[in-house]
């Protein structure tokens, strides 16, 4: 799928910055080997795979390298060798080499498919819309600001579905897929939707808006805090909802491919492994090593820290920069919740193989 521009980070190619090897000392690989569970090991194969298709030649030649790694190593041990032998860890930072390690703390979040009721028509009730796009038919309209495009009875026309609830609204457009499940059609209908372009403005998060009101706390709040405070505020969650400029627009998508990739020729998003970075930093298909921040109890243990491999299989206009990862938890509610409780301080590593 081609990544449409309004989707990605703005001024994402403006970032530059320099290139650092880092020893992969202090990190264990262990856990990322999947051999004993199955699902898992589906999961981390699919994912390779769809690197493995990647454009770029050097994340193509990485996700190859690890998949063969995969099954040429008896155990976890053997994988963790194998990796540390073929592969370094490069980083991507503006800082100097003497402020690299204090300065390139990142953030991982997660991401996932709601599975939200709607209808085919609004109601009194059902009154937020999953807008079609309409760039191409109505191109004026498509770049209003969200409170003016949802007054215009054309723009509506456009729409795909009706949501009830404005915390609903919110998760799909921050998410970027969901399921729709059509109440008021003929014996129910299951809509899958995915996000195909932006109007381009500035986006503001329901969670960022209800914090700026000081109902939740800004620095630490997750999906939880978000949800509770919609659901006592209903008023104060629909204007803060409204007050966010940037209106995704959806295209209606097959199951086959459902979720898609971004960016890549083909596959869709795997749970646990794929994940939104910056592609004008990771290109697609790149393999990513994120590692927990060490916190001082652990650091003053010398304690190894646990590595996860992720695939940049996507982009989001608010994963911007070199250490910022979005990892895709799956479909549904559970998945929902865990994405939403994921907010994680960590370093962010491309692995690539040596000597290229």
């Amino acid at each position: 799928m081609r990544v449409e521009p309004s989707l990605l980070p703005p001024q994402a190619a403006a970032e530059g910055g320099n290139e650092f090897t880092f020893s992969t000392e202090g990190i264990d690989f262990t856990a990322a080997f999947p051999k004993r569970d199955v699902p898992q090991r589906v999961a981390f194969l699919a994912a390779c795979n769809i690197s493995s298709g990647a454009i770029d030649p050097e994340s193509a030649n990485d996700a190859v390298a690890l998949s063969e790694i995969y099954w040429s190593s008896k155990d976890a041990e053997a994988f963790t060798a194998a990796v540390k032998d073929r592969f370094e860890l490069v980083g991507r930072t503006l800082d100097t080499p003497s402020t690299v390690k204090s300065k390139r703390a990142g953030l991982m979040t997660g991401y996932a498919t709601p599975v939200v009721r709607v209808r085919s028509a609004p109601d009194e009730m059902f009154r937020f819309p999953i807008f079609g796009d309409m760039r191409m038919s109505s191109p004026e309209l498509a770049a209003l600001p969200r409170a003016e495009l949802i007054r215009s009875p054309v723009a509506r026309a456009n729409a795909i579905a009706w949501i009830d609830d404005p915390l609903a609204w919110a998760i799909v457009e921050t998410n970027g897929t969901a399921r729709l499940l059509v109440e008021d059609a003929p014996s129910g209908r299951e809509l899958l939707v995915t996000r195909i372009a932006t109007n381009d403005r500035p986006w503001t998060s329901l969670g960022r808006a209800l914090a700026a009101r000081g109902l939740i706390e800004s620095a630490t709040y997750t999906l939880s805090d978000v949800a509770a405070a919609a659901e006592r505020y209903p008023r104060e969650a629909e204007a803060a909802v409204l007050e966010n400029e940037r209106v995704v627009f959806f295209a209606l998508a097959d199951n086959e491919n459902f979720p898609p990739v971004l960016g890549l020729p083909f596959g869709k998003l795997v749970g646990g492994y794929s994940c939104a970075a910056d592609q004008s930093i990771y290109p697609a298909g790149s393999v990513l090593v994120v590692v927990e921040r060490p916190t001082q109890e652990s650091a003053d243990s010398k304690a190894k820290r646990p590595a996860r491999i992720l695939f940049v299989h996507d982009a989001g206009g608010a994963i911007a920069g070199s250490s910022r990862v979005d990892v895709y938890f799956g479909q549904g509610t559970e998945a929902l919740i865990r994405a939403g409780a994921t907010r994680v301080p960590v370093d962010v590593y491309r692995l690539e193989l040596r000597d290229r």
